[in-house]
């Protein structure tokens, strides 16, 4: 085995190529903060400035004074720390036609099994930021040739055009099942109806109604909770907090239970600041409690939908570190990966649940 040659930077960089190539979600977030990570529990500070008033012009006379815009400011966190730790025997090495292959091979292998939970947790970031309204649970099971393009693409489109996301960028992400139907319908399938011949690239799968199309077997069911307060009231289809964000969008679908919670409930919509949830059967008591969940156990999938620019994504390989167990005949490989993702854009990213059966 080459491990006397073995160089961490060329590891770390083939590392983090096969990462970016396996990422689906954090491929459709920005990447404009990567190169200001180095350590767990580093953050970067990323300011957002107001959009300026747009006023009438009038020839020969003065503009007004320039106006003083607000910013907010939001805080990026890498907050994963995943790793991985192999080693190849000495004995496999020497068997294999290229017993150095195997060390590459596995390597590959530990960066797909990286990106996979690194995207799993984008997902569940970028669907419990988006501020968008929920569009429900949409049933396209009855006819999926034509539903899921009629009954979501459609709908998440005008929900874009209606928010006043930019139209370069927009995306969709479906599950597996999701995917399958929209490959039913030839408004799809057929290229000069999709608008794209490109292959699959990082999910990639085609473009309609204004839209990249992604696929990825990561959809997040949601963000289930415990804990949560909130006051019932009897006869009523509401769980009322007083704290901004208790609810959020990507709620909407999932069960939700406690105290004077009627049985079999849902979450129906969510308040614009997330302070209020609607649900599908009335209280049963008029109270205060503090022990209100969020249940996605059963839920259908999250499709997330927006535009590139609504949320970012960092990561480093942190360290690779090549080396023979003390107590094997083998070569050895370790690696630490950092990262995290925060919604900058919330308006710009939106919810849907699908029924596919």
């Amino acid at each position: 085995m080459a491990i006397t040659k073995f160089q961490p930077k060329i590891w770390s960089a083939s590392l983090l190529s096969n990462l970016q190539k396996s990422l689906v979600y954090g491929g459709l977030a920005n990447r404009d903060y990567e190169g200001e990570i180095a350590n767990y529990g580093d953050s970067v500070q990323i300011t957002s400035i107001a959009q300026p008033t747009i006023s009438d012009y009038t020839k020969d006379t003065n503009l007004s004074d320039p106006e003083a815009l607000t910013d907010a400011e939001r805080t990026l966190v890498i907050d994963q720390s995943k790793s991985f730790n192999f080693q190849v025997d000495d004995i496999d090495a020497r068997q294999a036609r290229d017993g150095g292959r195997l060390m590459d091979e596995a390597s590959a292998e530990a960066s797909y099994g990286l990106a996979d939970v690194a995207d799993q947790f984008t997902a569940t970031t970028m669907a419990a930021g988006a501020g968008i309204a929920s569009l429900g649970l949409v049933d396209v099971s009855s006819a999926p040739q034509t539903d899921l393009y009629n009954k979501i693409l459609v709908p998440v489109r005008t929900t874009l055009q209606k928010a006043k996301v930019p139209t370069a960028g927009r995306f969709i992400v479906l599950d597996s099942d999701s995917m399958g139907s929209l490959l039913l319908d030839s408004r799809f399938i057929k290229v000069n109806e999709s608008g794209t011949s490109e292959g699959l690239r990082n999910g990639f799968v085609g473009r309609a109604a204004g839209l990249d199309i992604f696929e990825s077997p990561n959809s997040s069911l949601g963000s289930a909770r415990t804990g949560i307060t909130a006051t019932t009231v009897s006869g009523a289809k509401s769980l009322t907090s007083t704290v901004a964000g208790t609810f959020l969008q990507s709620d909407v679908g999932a069960s939700v239970t406690g105290t004077g919670v009627g049985a079999s409930n849902t979450v129906t919509a969510v308040s614009a600041d997330g302070k209020v949830a609607t649900v599908s059967v009335n209280s049963s008591a008029s109270a205060t409690v503090a022990d209100i969940a969020i249940v996605t156990t059963g839920a259908k999938p999250l499709v997330v939908f927006g535009y590139r620019g609504a949320s970012t994504f960092a990561q480093q390989i942190a360290s690779v570190e090549a080396y023979r167990p003390e107590k094997r005949f083998a070569d050895a490989l370790k690696g630490l990966h950092l990262y995290g993702a925060k919604v900058t854009r919330p308006g710009a990213l939106g919810v849907v649940r699908v029924k596919n059966s």
